[in-house]
């Protein structure tokens, strides 16, 4: 179906979050990173003629990337979901560890973002100021502001 079909049957253009996890899903086709159960459902199903397994493949891979983003939102009319969950979730963070990060960010990046120190960083996570969580050996943290007292 190209877009002006889309448009035409659901009168509007797809969400940011649907175009989010279509972009998701076309880098994992493009790189050979699909999920190899799901991958091989659509093959299954298209009685193994690949393009029509692309096909099933972005429809299931869609649904469940939705359903992730829906168990990890809060609310079911929250903000939009912006670039840093759908990276994440790429990366390897489960929905529950970026439910409990809030909004992920890589330490590497945290640091340049608020302008801390690495101990100062690391301080905060001992003391419970900041949620972090460890995936394929990258330090993932919650973005928002800390405050470091003068003696950190």
């Amino acid at each position: 179906m190209d877009i002006s079909k889309f448009l035409k049957l659901n009168g509007s253009s797809p969400s940011l979050i649907d175009e989010a996890a279509y972009e998701l899903i076309a880098l994992e086709l493009s790189s050979n990173h699909v999920k190899q159960g799901l991958w091989t459902k659509a093959l299954a199903d298209a009685v193994w003629d690949e393009s029509k397994a692309k096909s099933y493949y972005v429809k299931m891979r869609h649904e469940q990337l939705i359903e992730e983003i829906n168990s990890v939102t809060p609310q079911k009319n929250s903000p939009k979901l912006d670039a840093a969950y759908l990276e994440a979730l790429e990366f390897g963070l489960s929905p529950e560890e970026i439910k409990y990060l809030g909004k992920p960010i890589k330490a590497i990046w945290y640091l340049q973002k608020y302008k801390k120190t690495i101990k100062q960083v690391s301080s905060a996570i001992s003391k419970k100021q900041l949620c972090a969580v460890m995936c394929n050996e990258i330090l993932w943290v919650s973005d928002k502001p800390i405050s470091i007292s003068t003696t950190d």
